[in-house]
């Protein structure tokens, strides 16, 4: 269950008087088109517009990055403010007074801890700054001006140092902090009950989000030990690095002077290849700390631009990480991916400096796309000499072109092939016919665990339909036919609830779902409020399937309740325990005669 803070009643008397199509056409140019009304999404760069607002139900839903809201959401979203700053907007538009903000205290906590984890992550940040240009900074700033990296620099990253283990802990409660919270900011680490500064004796990149928050931190060592090169923050209340992007916050602002999208994005390894970019005039690079990419980092990355240039190292594990990355982007529809090849063991920063701006851009002009380099890559794990070697590369190679979606770029691909293997492109089309056959018949043949998993889901399904047939007002969706019904989770029946409360003149709008109900943590919801129905009439004939399925997994779930007690029960107990299971029996019977 949500906690806003304030009553769901209080909230949707706000977003009455603030029409979410009349709020939302003040940021983005909307267009009716049918019963909804359509733009482009505010929250990733595109040319299509693929963001909706219903003005029924008072919600807007992007078909690009999949992001939902009602209008207090959206302001949260576009003015980049908190829950209660997006309610005090609002409030200011509609002339209403704002009634007391009342939060349970764990969530007021939780908010509270935030807020000055974020507080001591930027107090931390300034006092590695302050180190740097201090006695104590020495050994760290002859690094970087041996590294190349100007004043301009510094500044613009923020650049710092922690000189030892003690300092940066001793300044932070002599500021108040107390241990706990420096622990929960990711800037102390404990051992043995003492605490003491987790980056200690590193150059101190911090890394900051969108917003401009300080989030957490990346120390790169400048004298060889025995530890890791480079160390980011751990995870905790405000840093995931599974979505961390490194200078995102300087891409964004260059998006914002640019007053446009950027044309695109340029994906390095590293910080100090991301500094040596930006002092080389590439203000359009970002890297990931390192990590792994994830599909949170592609998002990050939407929300700038739809083309990203992958430069990573040249090296081995480059060339592999570069692999592993593009893979993970494929998963976005949203991003087209070309890639760039670094000499053998040349990073970007080794790069720039050695070669110049101009050899650069004539690297970055010759990107080549995602897939091509995805073949090319995999011909040189084989000998193409060899028969053997060249159908194994050729299987392989049709796998990939396999899951593209159109023939003519399929065309494409196959011309690349024959090109690395004289075989004719006929032969080729045949194997990619005949390697969609196998996948077919592969796919049939599922284990019986798969088989399981697929029947449970069916119920899931079952839930997903019903609610969203309920929560969109379907003409055959009658509540009378639910008076059986029972969700296994908590905000399905929170959900459930809410329309079940609604009336014939003031019926449950999908706007109200998001005042009660977490909808970005559940998954379901989500798809619950986007649901894409079919024809009218096959779905009330769905609409009776799936009532039968959720009755049948409640006679599933009392069944096996019975059947726990009858294994603890006396024989006495037991002759009643196993009549009503009996009746259970029955029911299921009927329950599949109906269909």
């Amino acid at each position: 269950m949500a906690d806003k803070g304030f009553s769901p009643d209080w909230l949707g008397e706000l977003k009455s008087r603030n029409d979410i199509v009349s709020t939302i056409s003040r940021y983005i140019k909307l267009d009716r088109k049918g019963k909804n009304h359509w733009g482009c999404c505010p929250f990733h760069f595109e040319k299509t517009p693929s963001f909706s607002v219903n003005e029924v139900d008072q919600f807007y839903h992007c078909f690009g990055c999949g992001v939902s809201g009602d209008v207090i959401s959206f302001i949260e979203k576009y003015e980049n403010v908190e829950f209660y700053d997006a309610v005090k907007i609002l409030a200011k538009n509609a002339g209403m007074e704002i009634p007391n903000f009342v939060q349970s205290e764990e969530i007021a906590k939780r908010k509270e801890e935030k807020e000055q984890a974020l507080h001591a992550l930027l107090d931390a940040a300034i006092f590695y700054r302050q180190i740097l240009f201090s006695s104590k900074g020495k050994p760290a700033m002859n690094y970087l001006l041996k590294r190349g990296v100007n004043s301009k620099s510094i500044a613009t990253f923020g650049l710092g140092y922690s000189p030892d283990f003690e300092s940066l802990k001793n300044f932070l409660e002599s500021k108040g902090y107390s241990i706990d919270l420096l622990k929960k900011a990711g800037l102390v680490d404990i051992n043995n009950g003492r605490a003491y500064d987790s980056f200690g004796g590193r150059l101190m990149f911090p890394l900051i989000n969108m917003q401009g928050e300080v989030v957490g931190f990346s120390g790169r060592l400048i004298e060889n030990k025995d530890f890791a090169k480079y160390k980011n923050s751990s995870q905790n209340i405000v840093f995931d690095k599974s979505r961390t992007v490194f200078g995102i916050n300087l891409a964004k602002k260059l998006r914002n002077e640019l007053r446009n999208d950027l044309q695109n994005v340029i994906l390095v390894e590293g910080q100090l290849d991301v500094v040596s970019m930006h002092q080389a005039g590439y203000k359009n690079t970002v890297a990931c700390l390192g990590t792994a990419l994830t599909p949170q980092h592609c998002k990050e990355l939407e929300k700038l631009t739809n083309n990203v240039i992958v430069m990573l190292d040249g090296d081995e594990a480059g060339k592999k990480a570069t692999l592993r990355s593009l893979e993970v982007l494929a998963s976005s529809s949203n991003l087209s991916v070309k890639v760039v090849s670094l000499p053998e063991g040349c990073d970007p920063d080794e790069f720039i400096k050695k070669y110049g701006k101009e050899k650069m851009d004539n690297l970055l002009s010759s990107a080549i796309e995602s897939l091509d380099y995805q073949i090319k890559s995999l011909a040189e794990l084989y000998n193409l000499d060899s028969n053997e070697q060249r159908s194994k590369f050729i299987k392989q190679a049709l796998i990939k072109i396999n899951k593209l979606s159109d023939s003519s770029t399929r065309e494409i691909y196959l011309g690349l092939i024959r090109k690395l293997t004289n075989v004719p492109v006929d032969i080729l089309r045949q194997d990619l016919n005949n390697l969609e056959t196998n996948s077919e018949e592969i796919e049939v043949t599922q284990p019986k665990e798969e088989t399981i998993k697929l029947n449970e889901d069916a119920f899931v399904l079952a839930d997903k339909f019903i609610l969203a047939s309920l929560l969109h007002r379907k003409s055959y969706a009658k509540l009378d036919d639910c008076s059986e019904i029972e969700f296994m989770d908590n905000d399905l029946n929170t959900l459930y609830e809410y329309i079940k409360n609604g009336t014939k003149d003031k019926p449950a709008l999908v706007s109200g779902v998001f005042d009660r109900i977490d909808v970005q943590e559940n998954p379901l919801v989500l798809e619950i409020i986007n649901f894409s129905f079919g024809e009218e009439n096959n779905d009330e004939i769905i609409w009776k399937d799936c009532l039968i399925k959720n009755e049948q997994r409640k006679l599933d779930r009392q069944k096996d309740i019975l059947e726990k007690e009858w294994k603890k029960s006396d024989l006495k107990e037991r002759i009643e325990i196993g009549r009503k299971m009996q009746e259970i029996d029955k029911r299921r019977f009927m329950l599949k005669s109906k269909k």
